[in-house]
């Protein structure tokens, strides 16, 4: 086996190593909890304002409505916690956390499914309104297929019927640009081991204003929010990864782009048989998803491991449950190509030669 391949990037990414310096010097130098009275402590306070900073201008907010959390999961729950007990209206492809949080939460769901393409049509949403909704949750790019949603026109929507606006951007914050304001987005998810920072922390963008509810309570951490100690140099390390996402964001998504299309020219060169489930603009710039027909899913990602090339079939998190995922059954995939579908999601550092040898060895694998 040659050196490994990791076309993983879309369930997790290595931490940068100036993330995981900024993280041990924060380790060695601010011991002071943050909440401390006495002067030690100012230097991880400091260390949350600058994240708190940097993070807030990437999506056009003010850094106060920044709350950070323990990643994505914990975010979309938090939003969630909004709508306890009421009427919901989610999109059918919406992460397990946001699936599962309005359900914990005892929210009556309505569900809205995507088009084939995988986008949800917002007049959907507009008749799935009623007098007693509380929270809509579309998420901006999905964790599985990459498709963009239409973020500003759901947002506008819910912005005219004064109904909370929830978007799930674990998958695209620091790979596509973000404006809440222009998209009327009121609560906004985020996460850091999706752009190289550590895994473990994550923040909930909370609109000012909105008379948000704690997921936990404790010692008035978060603007009363997130109860607990900050876990400050996991903040530390997600303020570098996010700079460093902010600054070669548009040439990396190039890069990836080219990348990906001279990866699925070289694959069909080996049989035209191999097609994309969604295409179009209208995707993230990084991940594609496949149907090798003949092969299933489960199989193609152990085989390719053996020869040392990550991918995975969708969503890491859903990776125990067996048969096709919720996203591609939503889309209306039929189960027996569903089962076929594998997710290539290429990263930072990834190579044009490593991405024709994985096509070589996909092509040989599915059709030897």
């Amino acid at each position: 086996m040659g050196p490994e391949i990791n076309l993983d990037h879309a369930a997790t990414t290595r931490p940068d190593p100036t993330v995981i310096r900024a993280v041990c010097a924060c380790m060695e130098q601010c011991d002071a909890n943050p909440s401390a009275p006495y002067a030690a402590a100012g230097a991880a306070r400091r260390e949350i304002r600058l994240a708190k900073e940097a993070l807030s201008r990437m999506i056009g907010c003010d850094r106060t409505e920044i709350i950070f959390t323990s990643g994505g999961t914990e975010a979309n729950n938090l939003a969630l916690r909004q709508a306890a007990g009421r009427h919901v209206i989610l999109s059918a492809m919406e992460h397990k956390s946001v699936l599962e949080a309005a359900n914990l939460q005892g929210c009556r769901v309505t569900l809205v499914v995507p088009d084939s393409s995988g986008r949800i049509n917002p007049a959907q949403i507009a008749a799935a309104v009623r007098s007693d909704t509380a929270l809509i949750s579309v998420q901006f790019a999905n964790n599985e297929t990459g498709v963009l949603q239409p973020v500003g026109e759901i947002g506008a929507m819910a912005r005219r019927h004064r109904i909370l606006y929830h978007c799930d951007a674990v998958q695209a914050f620091g790979h596509v640009p973000i404006d809440v304001a222009a998209l009327h987005v009121d609560l906004l998810s985020a996460s850091a081991h999706k752009l190289y920072g550590p895994r473990g922390v994550g923040f909930l963008y909370v609109r000012q204003g909105i008379l948000a509810q704690p997921l936990m309570a404790g010692g008035g951490q978060e603007g009363g929010l997130r109860a607990g100690t900050e876990n400050v140099p996991a903040i530390a390390g997600f303020r570098v990864a996010a700079e460093l996402a902010e600054a070669d964001m548009i040439p990396r998504g190039e890069r990836l782009r080219q990348l990906l299309d001279g990866f699925i020219l070289r694959l069909k060169e080996k049989n035209p048989a191999i097609t994309e489930i969604v295409g179009g603009v209208h995707r993230l710039p990084g991940i594609r998803t496949l149907h090798l027909p003949g092969i299933s899913s489960e199989k193609a990602i152990a085989q390719l491991d053996q020869r040392g090339i990550r991918i995975s079939g969708g969503a890491a998190c859903g990776s125990v449950e067996s048969g096709p995922s919720h996203v591609l059954r939503a889309m209306r995939i039929p189960e027996e190509q569903a089962d076929e579908v594998i997710r290539i999601s290429p990263g930072r550092h990834t190579t044009e030669v490593e991405m024709q040898l994985a096509a070589d060895v996909i092509g040989a694998l599915c059709f030897p």
